[in-house]
């Protein structure tokens, strides 16, 4: 009985969401690896999307809750972040220091509020601008 789901005083982990609860839902680059030339977006239905880090022109940054990318290669596309506590990531991607970043999907009691969290990526390809 020392490993109940929930809290006891006997139990070191309280559950199995807490334990992955204060994971970001994004990759960094090990601080020995190079920058990397690409980063993939990750969205909740399965599709992954890749671009180039040459092609990234413009990071705007809202608030905390609100990325977006502007990319510029054979098309021109915006890459629009939403969540919370995502400071973080529109530095590291400034940094060129992002493998890759996912859509978690729409809130859940998994993960803490003080958590990052990406709720939603809208990717707009821009055409005749």
């Amino acid at each position: 009985m020392s490993r109940l789901p929930f809290p006891s005083n006997e139990n070191h982990h309280t559950s199995v969401a807490s334990a992955t609860a204060d994971k970001a839902p994004w990759k960094r680059v090990n601080p020995s690896e190079p920058p990397p030339m690409m980063f993939q977006v990750q969205l909740c239905d399965g599709r992954a999307v890749s671009y180039a880090y040459c092609d990234l022109r413009e990071i705007r940054q809202r608030d905390a809750g609100y990325i977006e990318l502007c990319l510029l290669g054979m098309e021109k596309t915006h890459v629009a972040v939403t969540g919370r506590n995502l400071t973080d990531l529109a530095n590291l991607i400034a940094a060129g220091r992002i493998k890759s970043f996912e859509e978690l999907g729409p809130r859940t009691f998994d993960r803490a509020e003080s958590s990052p969290s990406i709720d939603k990526i809208t990717i707009e390809t821009l055409t005749g601008h």
